[in-house]
């Protein structure tokens, strides 16, 4: 019987300690604040908790594997927020609260939150010293170590917004991706690593009389690209404000696209007709733009899921660039 007894209880530490995460969540200086309420959730968001305030939380997630997740503390509408990487079992956080955000001091017992940190220290240098080369390569050894956790499908993430132009690149990272297989579909990264390599791979050519538009009086239409040699399309939502900050930029430059015989198409993501119109009224942006209608999508078929993102097409639909500001674009054109 003590023998039971002392097996069950091995079992029980065991399961505490790697079959589930339990967050001690310490606010070091709480400033000036008066915190409402805290919640965290995965970044799957498949487990939700809330708490009332105190300098200490302890927050209990039925997780034995690492993943993501995003710790919000409210203050009358305000919210001080953090998004951290941690291992399963017994984590402690240490934090404090500026007058903006969320700060991480301390994390302790997690292994995965210094190799984040790493990842986009190291990231960040190898970007500015414009080692394309190197870059790629640490991409590809970062998810090669972590290739058994899902932190694996951020840095692929990574690598392939930075090589969505180059199918060569791409292809270094697909027998990878292959071999790591569904093993995290469950993961909220898993369509923008699988599903948007494979998209990227496979679509050279826009035809567009496969897709249906909404214009700005309702009705269904569909885009020809005759009528210029270059066609850019900007794929944007209200509630982005990098899209409606390159608006204004992109208002200056249509002139000088024209003369370079290039024609630029707003596409809105969101379905909300009365805004968009509004919008574009209230700012006179006149250049072409239409709703994506339900059905088949470019967003979709191309795996787009950053925005602002725009693509350059020669007039039979070729993708010829992805980029995701305005200013590269000029770039790509020599327009600079």
């Amino acid at each position: 019987m003590k023998s039971i007894k002392l097996i069950t209880a091995l079992f029980l530490l065991n399961f505490s300690a790697f079959g589930q995460t339990n967050i001690q969540m310490v606010i070091t200086n709480l400033g000036q604040h008066k915190i409402d309420a805290v919640d965290a959730f995965d970044l799957s968001q498949e487990e939700f908790r809330n708490y009332p305030y105190q300098d200490t939380i302890e927050m209990v997630f039925a997780k034995s594997n690492i993943d993501c997740y995003n710790i919000r503390y409210h203050e009358q509408g305000k919210m001080f927020r953090q998004q951290i990487w941690l291992n399963p079992g017994n984590i402690k956080i240490e934090a404090h609260i500026d007058s903006e955000r969320l700060v991480i001091d301390t994390v302790m017992n997690a292994p995965i939150y210094c190799a984040f940190k790493k990842f986009f220290t190291t990231l960040d240098e190898l970007y500015k010293s414009k080692d394309s080369t190197a870059l790629n390569n640490y991409m590809i050894a970062t998810y090669l170590e972590n290739i058994e956790n899902p932190f694996s499908l951020l840095v692929a993430s990574n690598y392939i917004e930075k090589n969505k132009n180059s199918k060569s690149n791409l292809l270094k990272l697909k027998p990878y991706v292959d071999k790591q297989g569904d093993k995290f579909k469950w993961f909220l990264l898993y369509s923008s690593v699988a599903d948007r390599l494979n998209k990227l791979l496979s679509v050279n050519q826009l035809k567009f009389n496969e897709y249906s538009f909404i214009n700005k009086e309702g009705k269904v239409e569909k885009l020809t690209t005759n009528a210029a040699e270059y066609y850019v399309l900007d794929f944007w939502f209200l509630a982005c404000p990098p899209c409606i900050e390159q608006h204004k930029e992109i208002k200056t430059q249509l002139d000088r696209l024209k003369q370079q015989k290039i024609e630029f198409i707003g596409i809105f993501t969101d379905k909300n007709l009365d805004k968009w119109k509004n919008y574009l009224e209230k700012h006179n942006y006149t250049w072409p733009n239409f709703l994506q209608d339900r059905g088949k999508t470019i967003t979709d078929q191309l795996g787009i899921s950053g925005f602002p993102t725009y693509l350059i097409l020669d007039k039979t639909g070729k993708i010829l660039e992805m980029n995701s500001s305005f200013s590269n674009v000029l770039k790509w054109f020599k327009l600079d």
